[in-house]
Formats: structure tokens, C-alpha cells, sequence
């Protein structure tokens, strides 16, 4: 039992050393506090260390407190780390050597001091540097003379066009197949193809205006007429709208809107006259 079951075991029944619980102790705390699981743990655990003939019952109860039963294995069956002492004999104890009267050995220190560089080299770097600063400053002095050069009306800025990638000409070409598709026979595969080249060169360079959009003259004076009456509006011409305004107290726009109706329809006059004689005699 670790140290800190043997400290919850002593605050759960106030007694120190947990060597002193006895088993009958914690069977009554089991039998008081029965869903109690640390109880049903530590009296699994002490029947098991005392070899109780009721240990393997009282592990398998236990069980059923935990979701994990192979960290209660884990927890009734581990065993405390022991450290090792080793004994030497006493023939294997060196005795302490003074080493204080040796003299240090020699340290080469070879590969840590800088190499000197060469006369001759010293010599050189101030020749070399010498001919890296004229040739720098005879490059400047050229550029800054041609910047400096009057510009003549008759020059004229070369700019090299951009030559169009053949792709955005013809897809085909691109591939290396280069065909007249004029000169062959003109069946069917022949006219798809060519349309669909003719598509693929109008994709890669699209008309920002649409010239054709797909109507016709007509359709588009159709739509004209239509735009002109479609925001007029229209009297309601209607028996519901009539009833609507009889109910609303306007009996004479009621009466004038079936007067309307009846020129309408006349096969209904009959019926909008009858209607007509109706409202009048509420009124």
C-alpha cells in the first residue's frame, strides 16, 4: 500500500498507522457506506494482503466500482520500488592518490592560434583593391556619361512587342497539328471542330461588348411595349372589389364598378343588374 492509500486510510477511520486497522473495521465502514468506493477498495486490498479466503470475492465486488479494471489490478498488485544498495569489499576501494606535485602536461595549442598571414600576400591586397576600386569607378563614370548624353529628336525608344503565346491563337497549332481545315471535305466532325477552334479563340480573347445577344428585332420591340405599360396602373375591374367597397360604405363606386362589369360580360348584365338594384336599395 502506497503512501498516500495508507494517509486516506487513516483519515477515513482516524486510525494513524494503517498496520493497526483491522479487517472488521473496514467491513463495517463497507456495510454502512456500501457505494462508498474507496472503503470497498482498501478492505479488497487488506483481505488481500492478510490472504483472506474472502479476498477474490471482495475484488471481483470491488470491480464493479471502477471503469477500468486493469488500473485496479494495478492498484491491488503493484509493489513498492526498492533501491538496491550495493556493498563493495573493501579490496575494490581505491585509496586517494595526491596528485598535486605533477607537473601539467604540455597543451598544444597549435590549432587555436591564428595564422599569420604571408609578407608577400600583405604586400598584394593593397595592389588588388587598388585595381577593384579603378575598375568600379571606370564603370560609374561611363554610366553616368551616357545618363548625362542629350537626347536628339530624331531617337526613339525601342520597346520589343510581346509576342503572343500560340496557345491563345490556336489551341490545335500549340499541339503541332497544323491542318487547313478550309481545304478538306466539309462533313460533319470537320464543321464541330472548326467550330469548337473558332470557340476556344473567342474564349481567349473575349469581346468586352456583345454585339449579338441572341434576339431578334421584334422580340426586342415586344419587350420595348411591354416596359412602357408594365409600371401604368390599371383599375381593378372585379365583383370581388365590388363587394369590397359595398363593405367599405362605397356604394356608388360599387355600383359604377358592376355598371362597368355588365358592358364587360354582358351575358352576366341580368346578374349585375339584380346586383346593382341590391346596393341601390341599401342606400
Amino acid at each position: 500500500m502506497n503512501p498516500l492509500h495508507e494517509k486516506t486510510l487513516s483519515h477515513l477511520t482516524g486510525i494513524p498507522d494503517a498496520a493497526d486497522i483491522s479487517v472488521e473495521t473496514l467491513q463495517e465502514l463497507a456495510d454502512q457506506y456500501p457505494y462508498f468506493t474507496p472503503v470497498q477498495f482498501f478492505l479488497a486490498s487488506k483481505l488481500k494482503q492478510r490472504s483472506h479466503g474472502a479476498a477474490s470475492a471482495q475484488v471481483v465486488k470491488t470491480a464493479l466500482y471502477f471503469n477500468n479494471p486493469l488500473w485496479l489490478q494495478w492498484q491491488l498488485y503493484e509493489e513498492p520500488v526498492r533501491r538496491k544498495t550495493m556493498v563493495l569489499p573493501d579490496d575494490m576501494i581505491d585509496t586517494p592518490t595526491d596528485h598535486s606535485g605533477d607537473a601539467p602536461e604540455a597543451i598544444d595549442r597549435t590549432d587555436r592560434e591564428p595564422a599569420v598571414p604571408d609578407a608577400a600576400q600583405l604586400e598584394n591586397e593593397p595592389a588588388v583593391a587598388s585595381a577593384v576600386e579603378n575598375r568600379l569607378s571606370g564603370m560609374l563614370t561611363e554610366q553616368l556619361a551616357d545618363f548625362k548624353k542629350p537626347v536628339s529628336e530624331e531617337d526613339r525608344l525601342e520597346i520589343e512587342k510581346e509576342k503572343e503565346r500560340l496557345h491563345t491563337i490556336d489551341y490545335f497549332a500549340s499541339q503541332g497539328i497544323r491542318i487547313d481545315l478550309s481545304r478538306i471535305p466539309q462533313d460533319k466532325l470537320t464543321t464541330q471542330l472548326r467550330k469548337f477552334t473558332d470557340w476556344l479563340k473567342e474564349m481567349k480573347n473575349p469581346n468586352p461588348v456583345q454585339t449579338d445577344l441572341g434576339t431578334s428585332a421584334e422580340m426586342e420591340n415586344a419587350v420595348v411595349e411591354i416596359a412602357k405599360t408594365s409600371n401604368v396602373s390599371r383599375e381593378v375591374l372585379t365583383e370581388a372589389m365590388a363587394e369590397v367597397l359595398a363593405k367599405q360604405g362605397q356604394v356608388e363606386k360599387a355600383v359604377q364598378l358592376l355598371i362597368k362589369l355588365s358592358f364587360i360580360n354582358p351575358e352576366k348584365s341580368s346578374y349585375f343588374a339584380a346586383r346593382i338594384e341590391q346596393l341601390k336599395g341599401i342606400v
